[in-house]
C-alpha cells in the first residue's frame, strides 16, 4: 500500500500580471524557494531544534509577468534552484554567482532588455508586417532558452524536494481572441437551444509530474499533464501558454495556443466547491470549434486583460476535491492563498480622459484597455481579505522601500505602465533584491501559525520541554514606540532558518547616465518608430478600403509620413526621458 504525503501547510501561489515588475515578483519566488530549500536541508541535517512541520506549495497560477514567473517556477523541481544572493552590491547584472543558472534572474533580469525588443527583425514581408510595437522575438527565444535547460535536466532529481506537491498544478489566464460559445439552455421556441454566450476569459492548466516528493495524486480534471512518462513531455504546452498570456496589447505580439477540447468539457462553472458539495453549478453547453482536431486552436492576448489576479484557480486547487473552506483561524488554519502584486494600489485610470470635458472618440477608444484591466482587477472581496492581518488563509506581498524619497517609487519599474524596467538592467536588478527583500520581512513577520494549531503543535510542546522555543522562529511586530517586539503565541510557517537569517539588503535606487544610458535607447525608439510607423498608417490604408499600392504610397507622401514618423519617435522618447527624470531615475 502507498503511504500517503504527510498532512502539511498547503500554499497557492497567485502573481498578478506586471509588465516589467515581473522582476519584482521573480525576486519574491527567488528569495521564497532559497527558504523552503535551507528549512529541508536543516531538517534532512537532523537539526531536532528546527521545526519539523511540512509546507507544499500545491498551485502557482498567474497573469502575464507573473504567469511567466509561474511558468519558470514550474522548472526548478527539475533544473534545481541556485538563488541569487550576492545581488546587493553588484554593479552589472552579470556581476552575480548564479545569474546564468538561476532561471528566475537570468530570464528577467540578464535578458530582457530593451536592446532586444526595439530591434526590427521581426518585420516580415513586403510590404513588412507590423505584429507588435515592441519586437517578441527576445520572448520566445527566453522561453526556448528555459525549455532547453528544463529538458537538459531531466529526468528529475532522485529525491524530489517535499515542498512542491504532487503534481504541483500551474494555471496561466489567457485571453483568447476567438472565445468560447456556451449556450445557457432555457425554455424558448423549438428552434432555439436558449441563451448564447461568449466567454473570452480564458486559461490554461497544467499538472507537473514528478514535482514532489512521495506518490503522486490523480490528476486534477482538465489539467494538462506535463511528463507523463506515456506521453510527450509537454513543456511546449507550458511555453507556448507562457508567451500567450504576456502578450500585452500592441505591446507585444498575438500569440498562438492550443488548449485540448477535453479541458472545456471537464470545467465546472460556480467553482469546484459548489461541485464537491453537491450544489448545483452553473451548467452549459458549449460549442466547441469542429475544424482543430482534438484542441482548440486559441489566438491570445495579454492575459491580465480579463483576470489579472487570478485568485480563483489558485483556491479551487486548494479545495483539492473537497468543499471545506479554508480556515480563517490561525489556530486551525492548513491552507492559504499567497497573492504576489507588485501593484497593488494600481487605479487603472483611462489614459487621456479628462474630467473636465466629455470624451471624443479617440479619448473613448484608448480609454478602452485600461478600463477592461482595472475593471478584471476589481476584486474587493479577494483584496480585502489578503490586507485582513486577522484572517489566516490569504496573505499578500507587495513592494514596500523603507527609503524611499518623495519623488521615487518603490518599484524601479513602475513607470510607464510598468514597461520601465525594460529600459535598463540597474532598474530589474533593483526591483529582483527588493523582491527578495520583501519576501524575507513577509516570511519573518507575518506568515505565522498559532503555537496551538495542531501541525506545529507537537514540536511547540518539544521545544517547551527542552527550554523554549528559539527565538528566530517568531515573529516580530512593532510596538506602540516603534521597537520590534516577539509575538511567542506565534510561529513562522516558513521558518527563518540559520542558512536565510541574514538580512537581505537592499540596492541604492538606480541612477542612470543620461549620455551614456539614455542616448542609446532613444536612438533605438528611433530607429523603431522609422520601421513601424510608415507601416501602421499603410496597413490603416489598407484597412480603409484604399487597395492600391500606387495610391497608398501617394496618400503616405501627402500626409508628410517622415514628419509624422519622427513625431512619434521623439515624442515617445521624450515621455521616458520625463518619466525618468520625474521619478529620480535619470
Amino acid at each position: 500500500m502507498k503511504q500517503s504525503a504527510p498532512p502539511a501547510f498547503e500554499i497557492g501561489l497567485v502573481m498578478a500580471g506586471a509588465a516589467s515588475a515581473g522582476a519584482y515578483t521573480a525576486g519574491v519566488v527567488d528569495y521564497l524557494i532559497e527558504a523552503l530549500q535551507a528549512w529541508e536541508n536543516a531538517k534532512v541535517a537532523g537539526d531536532l531544534r528546527v521545526p519539523d512541520h511540512v509546507v507544499r506549495l500545491r498551485v502557482a497560477a498567474g497573469a502575464s509577468a507573473g504567469g511567466i514567473v509561474g511558468a519558470l517556477l514550474s522548472m526548478l523541481p527539475f533544473t534545481g534552484h541556485f538563488p541569487v544572493t550576492d545581488l546587493a552590491d553588484a554593479s552589472a547584472a552579470t556581476d552575480v554567482a548564479n545569474g546564468e543558472r538561476n532561471l528566475l534572474y537570468r530570464s528577467w533580469v540578464l535578458r530582457t532588455d530593451v536592446s532586444q525588443l526595439l530591434t526590427t527583425d521581426d518585420l516580415r514581408g513586403r510590404p513588412p508586417k507590423v505584429w507588435s510595437l515592441l519586437n517578441g522575438r527576445v520572448l520566445t527565444e527566453i522561453a526556448e532558452e528555459a525549455v532547453a535547460s528544463v529538458r537538459a535536466a531531466m529526468p528529475a532529481p532522485a529525491v524530489p524536494p517535499s515542498y512542491f506537491a504532487n503534481p504541483l498544478q500551474l494555471y496561466l489566464s489567457l485571453t483568447n481572441m476567438r472565445g468560447i460559445s456556451y449556450v445557457i439552455r432555457m425554455i424558448a421556441d423549438e428552434r432555439m437551444r436558449g441563451h448564447a454566450v461568449r466567454s473570452h476569459c480564458d486559461y490554461a492548466h497544467f499538472a507537473l509530474l514528478g514535482t514532489g516528493a512521495g506518490p503522486a495524486e490523480p490528476l486534477p480534471p482538465g489539467a494538462i499533464p506535463v511528463n507523463r512518462p506515456d506521453a510527450a513531455d509537454g513543456w511546449d504546452a507550458v511555453r507556448d501558454a507562457a508567451l500567450a498570456t504576456s502578450a500585452f496589447p500592441c505591446g507585444f505580439p498575438v500569440r498562438p495556443f492550443h488548449n485540448p477540447k477535453h479541458v472545456y468539457r471537464e470545467r465546472v462553472f460556480g467553482g469546484q466547491a459548489t461541485a464537491a458539495s453537491g450544489k448545483v453549478s452553473v451548467a452549459v453547453d458549449m460549442d466547441l470549434p469542429q475544424d482543430d482536431g482534438d484542441s482548440c486552436l486559441l489566438w491570445c492576448v495579454d492575459g491580465g486583460l480579463l483576470n489579472n489576479e487570478p485568485l480563483e484557480y489558485a483556491h479551487w486547487a486548494l479545495l483539492n476535491g473537497t468543499s471545506r473552506p479554508p480556515s480563517t483561524d490561525g489556530r486551525r488554519a492548513d491552507r492559504s492563498l499567497l497573492l504576489v502584486d507588485p501593484f497593488p494600489n494600481d487605479t487603472g485610470r483611462p489614459g487621456g480622459t479628462r474630467s473636465d470635458q466629455a470624451p471624443d472618440v479617440l479619448d473613448s477608444l484608448f480609454a478602452l484597455i485600461p478600463m477592461l484591466r482595472s475593471h478584471a482587477a476589481f476584486k474587493p472581496q479577494e483584496l480585502a481579505v489578503a490586507f485582513d492581518e486577522e484572517i489566516r488563509n490569504r496573505y499578500l506581498i507587495t513592494p514596500v522601500r523603507e527609503t524611499a524619497l518623495p519623488q521615487q517609487t518603490e518599484l524601479a519599474s513602475a513607470g510607464l505602465a510598468g514597461f520601465a524596467g525594460f529600459l535598463h538592467e540597474q532598474l530589474r536588478m533593483h526591483d529582483f533584491q527588493l523582491g527578495r527583500r520583501n519576501c524575507q520581512k513577509f516570511l519573518r513577520d507575518h506568515f505565522h501559525l498559532h503555537v496551538d494549531n495542531p501541525l506545529v503543535r507537537n514540536w511547540v510542546q518539544r521545544m517547551r520541554a527542552e527550554g523554549g522555543i528559539p527565538s528566530q522562529y517568531h515573529p516580530g511586530q512593532l510596538d506602540p514606540n516603534g521597537c520590534r517586539e516577539l509575538r511567542t503565541d506565534l510561529v513562522q510557517i516558513i521558518p527563518q532558518v540559520d542558512a536565510v537569517r541574514r538580512d537581505v539588503m537592499l540596492r541604492p535606487w538606480p541612477k542612470l547616465d543620461r549620455e551614456q544610458d539614455f542616448e542609446p535607447i532613444r536612438r533605438l525608439i528611433l530607429r523603431r518608430a522609422d520601421s513601424t510607423v510608415p507601416e501602421l498608417m499603410r496597413a490603416l490604408l489598407t484597412r480603409a478600403g484604399v487597395g492600391d499600392r500606387r495610391l497608398v504610397n501617394r496618400a503616405l507622401r501627402a500626409i508628410a509620413c517622415d514628419m509624422i514618423t519622427s513625431r512619434v519617435g521623439q515624442s515617445a522618447a521624450d515621455a521616458i526621458e520625463r518619466d525618468l527624470t520625474m521619478r529620480g531615475l535619470l
